[in-house]
Order: structure tokens, then C-alpha cells, then sequence
């Protein structure tokens, strides 16, 4: 299910590789860092509907009635979706008279500006879709569907390659921005489809203005998470602005990587899901033994999948990289860094499932503080880079010390998950 965006783009990645060339896979790098890691900000939206609305649906009442769960889950799913549907409209008007000036701030080489903005203006015209799509999809894991939403990113994949293939190859040939319309075309329908269903379990949320009580409880989430989502951001830039400055086939390269990279790590993202579903009514009710069991079973099952991933990610890389890329010499560097990603995989993957622990304990202090530190050392790192496996090397770096210190911190009482796993049983 949380492969849906990376998916998409991936299938952009390869129409875009195999139809316009090296410099329209190299344009696609600028290109996301405008539209995915602009929207990526704006994920501490989702991550607040999943802690508000799964607290929501698992408050107990005095006759234990469904319905009246239901209806919690409805109205706290509110404030999120209504505030996501402001930040879109911002957002496609942020797009539509600043794209010129957000290339140039990032250097862009002027060669690639066009077709890099043609896509950025696809995808931006569509933010209120993506970020009212990401805000329904958490009310559905929260309230425990995963089904629909699975079927829904199914239809919405297969909408995608037909449109690439008809905007992208025959009979339009629009090239970067064919990719963009076809993807922009798949999440107005998943959009769509997600908020019917939402209709029809009775919890589409009403749009209005959130109470204070309301932007109250969303600010306990989205004012600290929004500030770790920004540092989080910054060092994707970064490391996109490293890889700009190797030349244009290193950036093809490293976008070809990325993007499977950011594929293969959110297979570990419906176990960080399963924590910040389980684990905020076990922290509230100090539940020490439900905290450990599900703690205990998340890692372990973190550690097989981090390692199953990496290896997959790896072979996809190794094997895979004439799929999305004609040029030799790009597909030797993909595969050149391979190794890299692998170890970025296996410790991201692990990081997004301790992240999920620490984001349902609500220790926000900690996780920014550490997000602050670990960005200044990957900063400093990536001022010496010299090829794409070293960017990939900062991050690796990056993620492997919050999960050490994120660990530390829990296993010896500190912070509110570790208090409730040091009590005595």
C-alpha cells in the first residue's frame, strides 16, 4: 500500500529512461526534489491522522459500541484532511509562479529546466489530491482496512502505465511531462476512489474549519513532526544537490537509484504503521507487557525484513538498470553503487520501523534532536562527495545512529516508551 507513490514513480522513471534518454532520467532528479520531497514536508499530516485517528477508534466507551468509535475516528480524521486541502491549494499556487525560481535556487543545469518544470507543473497542479489521498489512506490503516486501499493503488498503478505508454510513447510523445500527466491522472482517481470508501464505512470526515480543541490535538503532532519531517527533507536536498554536481549522467544515475531505493525501503513501512496503530493506547494505559510483546515481535520482524529488502533492492539495481536506462554508462554506475544502496536499504528500513515506535510514545524532543545532529554530520560528509555511493553512504550513516540512539534510549528507561518498558512486571 505505501508503495503507491515510489511505484508511480518508478514507472515514470523507466517510460522517461527508455523514451526521451539520460537527460530526461537526469531532469526527473530536480524534478522530484520539487514535487515528491516538497510533498514528503507535508507527511507529518498522514502520520498525525494515523496516531489521532487509531487513538480515536481504540477509545474505550462505556456500552462498547462500534458505532460510537466509528464516529470518534470520523471527527478526528477531520482537522487533518481539511488542513491538507489548504496546503494543496497553497501549494498548486506556489507551483504554478514559482517553478522557474525553485530551479534556479537549486542550480539546476539549463539544459534540463524545461523539461524538468514541465513535469513539476503536472504534478503540482494535483497537490490537493496527493495530500487528501495520504491523509484518507492513514484513516483507513488506522480503523484497520488495508484492503481497499490495496485494491485502489492496484487500479491506480495499471491507470499509470496505460497513460505513460499513451503520453509518453504513442501517440502524444510528451516525454517528462507525458509521465507527469500520467501520474497526476492515477492519483486523482486513487484520490477518489479512497475518499468513496471512506464515504461508504460512514468516515469521510466533514470539511471545516478544525475547533481549537482540534488544531490543538493536530498541532501536538504536526508542529514537532513537521520540524523532523523538515530536517528529514533537507538532507534528501543535500544529497540530491551532491549528486547535480557530478555531472548529468552520475544524476541519471542516482536518480534511476533513488528512486528504487525509495521503493524498496517502504516495504518497512506497514510494520512502522502496525507501532503507531498498537502501540499509543498500550504507552497511554502503561501496558508494560503489551508494549514489549509488540515491541519485540515489530523488531525481529524489522531485522528479516530490512535484510530481504536490501538483498531485492540490490538485484533490481544489479540486474534491473537497462530497464529504466539505455545508456551504458549510466547502468554501470547504478550498478556501481549498488552495495551502497543495499546498506541504505537495510538501515532505513529498520529506522522507519524504530521511528514508528518512537512517533506513537510522542517523543518528538528526542527524535528532532537527534534528526538535527545526525544532518549536521551528513552535511559535513557530503561536502567531500565523490561519487553516487557515498551520498548513499551519508544516509546509511545518517539512519544507523538514530536507530542506535533511538534503542539506547528505550531500552534504558528514558523517554515515555522506555518508561513504560522499564516498569516492573
Amino acid at each position: 500500500i505505501y508503495l503507491s507513490n515510489p511505484l508511480l514513480s518508478n514507472i515514470d522513471n523507466a517510460f522517461v529512461g527508455r523514451t526521451v534518454g539520460t537527460s530526461g532520467l537526469a531532469a526527473l532528479s530536480p524534478a522530484t526534489i520539487c514535487t515528491d520531497q516538497m510533498l514528503y514536508l507535508f507527511s507529518f499530516l498522514s502520520r498525525a491522522t494515523t496516531g489521532l485517528v487509531a487513538r480515536a477508534y481504540a477509545a474505550k466507551n462505556d456500552d462498547d459500541d462500534i458505532t460510537s468509535n466509528v464516529d470518534a475516528a470520523r471527527e478526528a480524521g477531520s482537522a487533518p484532511l481539511t488542513v491538507s486541502l489548504i496546503c494543496g491549494v497553497l501549494l498548486s499556487i506556489m507551483y504554478a509562479f514559482f517553478t522557474p525560481n525553485m530551479l534556479s535556487m537549486f542550480h539546476v543545469n539549463p539544459l534540463l529546466r524545461e523539461s524538468a518544470a514541465s513535469y513539476i507543473y503536472w504534478r503540482g497542479a494535483i497537490s490537493c489530491a496527493t495530500l487528501a489521498q495520504s491523509v484518507a489512506l492513514s484513516m483507513m490503516m488506522a480503523t484497520r482496512d488495508s484492503i481497499t486501499p490495496l485494491k485502489i493503488i492496484g487500479l491506480a498503478a495499471m491507470f499509470n502505465v496505460i497513460g505513460d505508454a499513451l503520453f509518453c510513447i504513442w501517440p502524444l510523445s510528451m516525454g517528462c511531462a507525458g509521465s507527469a500527466a500520467a501520474t497526476s491522472g492515477a492519483t486523482l482517481l486513487s484520490c477518489g476512489f479512497m475518499l468513496k470508501a471512506l464515504k461508504k464505512k460512514k468516515l469521510l470526515p466533514q470539511i471545516r474549519l478544525p475547533t481549537k480543541k482540534e488544531m490543538f490535538s493536530l498541532l501536538e503532532f504536526t508542529g514537532p513532526l513537521m520540524a523532523i519531517t523538515l530536517i528529514r527533507l533537507l538532507g534528501y536536498i543535500n544529497m540530491q544537490s551532491a549528486a547535480m554536481n557530478l555531472g548529468v549522467k552520475p544524476l541519471a544515475a542516482y536518480q534511476l537509484s533513488l528512486n528504487l531505493f525509495v521503493f524498496f525501503l517502504l516495504f518497512g513501512e506497514p510494520l512502522s504503521q502496525l507501532s503507531q496503530t498498537k502501540l499509543p493506547a498500550l504507552v497511554d494505559s502503561h501496558d508494560t507487557e503489551g508494549v514489549r510483546a509488540t515491541l519485540k515481535s515489530v523488531l525481529i520482524l524489522a531485522v528479516f525484513t530490512a535484510l530481504s529488502v536490501g538483498g531485492v533492492a540490490y538485484s533490481a539495481i544489479t540486474f534491473g538498470s537497462g530497464l529504466f536506462s539505455s545508456d551504458p554508462g549510466v547502468q554501470l554506475l547504478a550498478k556501481q553503487a549498488a552495495p551502497a544502496v543495499f546498506a541504505a536499504v537495510v538501515t532505513t528500513t529498520f529506522a522507519v520501523v524504530v521511528d514508528g515506535a518512537m512517533t506513537a510514545s510522542r517523543d518528538f524532543g528526542f527524535m528532532l534532536l537527534t534528526g538535527i545532529v545526525t544532518f549536521a554530520i551528513q552535511l559535513n560528509m557530503l561536502k567531500r562527495c565523490t561519487s553516487i555511493s557515498f551520498v548513499f553512504s551519508t544516509y546509511t550513516m545518517r539512519n544507523g545512529l538514530y536507530v542506535v540512539l533511538a534503542l539506547t534510549r528505550a531500552f534504558t528507561g528514558h523517554g515515555a516508551l522506555g518508561r513504560v518498558l522499564s516498569r516492573k512486571r
